[in-house]
């Protein structure tokens, strides 16, 4: 890639994903037999020294994946960039949408909080509960989401079984006891502080000594199921809520002697967010109707060329446009300083710009709202006088008749959904 970058003058950027394979799998030789080449990843140094051809090292095995670079690819050549899988609440929702969106999986505001709660606002979870091969899976009710979210969890042929189950087999095989298991259930279950050998011995009983607890606590934190703390002697489980769940239905049997009744604790949160439901339904609507405007913008994107007639009924103006420019949630504002946020800008090659309003309630739109966009599109006109408007309203609830005829009246194409996508 150096050379080629460096001849043509092009910058290339060189992307190994699960690098620390590269020290596992591969065998000098042809029969694969004795032990595989672990310094084949040194062989990488001049790749990683390029500046016109850089190297991105990425891994899933975050410890295993330390440790190959600090022996092979020693004295800087790669610089750690850590970045969080996990998501807040209110990203976890979106993404949920988003998901269900792409994959035209069916759901409703209601179940969408309740996936983003028993996944936790992991997106991996929220993925596999979406894309779920469960024969019975139903994301339009409660009971369908709990019994999705129980499969995954719990079914060893889930996807999100299958994954975590390779996780843990390739640090289990290193540490396979009943003690290890018992101090990683132990520690994710209270990740909220450090613990020490010593309190572990204490707490969990174990007939281990002390330099045999840490050993064990160190292979734990190499593989990336729990933390090191910032002294030696502490570690922390992962905050992550999605193992917890993993752990428990694996070995909380063998441990506790205890089987978990994981649809029963899906049930009883789902009852509580059944309760705050109307104080989240204007939050839904929100996040709803930005997942739309970025399907919207995405679709026109897309397409590039095309007459907007392609995707709103009621157009006037049928020229073809050809646009070089898609904007998401644009802030103008009026003379006497009152901010306004228009949510599509889509600029066309020949100087005409479509105005998207996106609404996605259950409710029909009514005049209010078509009458408060008019005032965004008249400021638009003000601010920019030699553009042509076109502007347009996407309500996901349809219009009152009321609305339909403002609409007809100023000229604003209308739609329900996205037409072509």
């Amino acid at each position: 890639p150096h050379r080629f970058a460096d001849l043509y003058e092009k910058r290339f950027l060189v992307i190994l994903d699960e690098f620390q394979n590269i020290t596992q799998y591969i065998y000098r030789d042809e029969k694969c037999e004795g032990e595989p080449d672990e310094t084949l990843a040194g062989s990488f140094h001049g790749v990683s020294e390029s500046k016109i051809a850089p190297m991105l090292v990425t891994g899933s095995y975050v410890g295993w994946l330390m440790r190959v670079i600090s022996k092979y690819l020693q004295a800087g050549r790669l610089k750690q960039i850590r970045m969080s899988p996990y998501l807040t609440n209110d990203e976890g929702l979106e993404a949920v949408y988003k998901y269900a969106e792409f994959y035209q999986e069916p759901i409703t505001n209601e179940t969408a909080v309740q996936i983003n709660e028993l996944c936790m606002s992991d997106p991996f979870f929220i993925s596999c509960v979406i894309q779920s091969e469960y024969d019975n899976k139903e994301l339009t009710t409660s009971q369908g989401v709990v019994n999705t979210v129980h499969y995954e969890i719990s079914d060893r042929n889930s996807e999100m079984s299958k994954t975590w189950n390779e996780y843990l087999q390739l640090t289990l095989q290193r540490i396979n006891d009943k003690n290890a298991k018992n101090m990683l259930l132990h520690l994710n279950k209270y990740a909220e502080r450090d613990w020490t050998p010593s309190e572990l011995k204490d707490d969990l009983h174990l007939d281990l000594e002390i330099n045999d607890i840490q050993r064990k606590l160190v292979i734990l934190s190499e593989a990336d199921v729990i933390d090191r703390g910032v002294a030696d002697i502490d570690f922390r489980g992962l905050q992550d809520g999605t193992l917890n769940l993993i752990l428990r239905h694996r070995f909380e049997k063998e441990i506790k002697n205890f089987v978990p009744d994981f649809k029963q604790e899906f049930s009883e949160k789902v009852q509580e967010l059944t309760l705050k439901n109307r104080k989240l339904q204007g939050k839904l609507n929100y996040y709803a109707g930005i997942v739309g405007e970025h399907l919207l913008a995405t679709a026109f994107r897309s397409k590039k060329r095309f007459t907007l007639s392609e995707f709103f009924q009621n157009v006037v103006e049928t020229t073809r446009l050809n646009l070089i420019d898609v904007k998401e949630r644009i802030q103008i504002q009026r003379e006497d300083g009152k901010g306004m946020e228009i949510d599509i800008v889509a600029n066309s090659k020949c100087g005409r710009v479509i105005l998207v309003e996106v609404k996605k309630t259950r409710e029909k739109m009514g005049i209010n709202t078509v009458e408060d966009f008019q005032e965004k599109v008249d400021v638009y006109k003000t601010l920019f006088p030699e553009k042509i408007i076109l502007p347009a309203f996407l309500s996901w609830g349809g219009f009152t008749e009321e609305a339909t005829q403002f609409c007809e009246t100023h000229g604003i194409a209308t739609a329900e959904k996205i037409q072509s996508f």
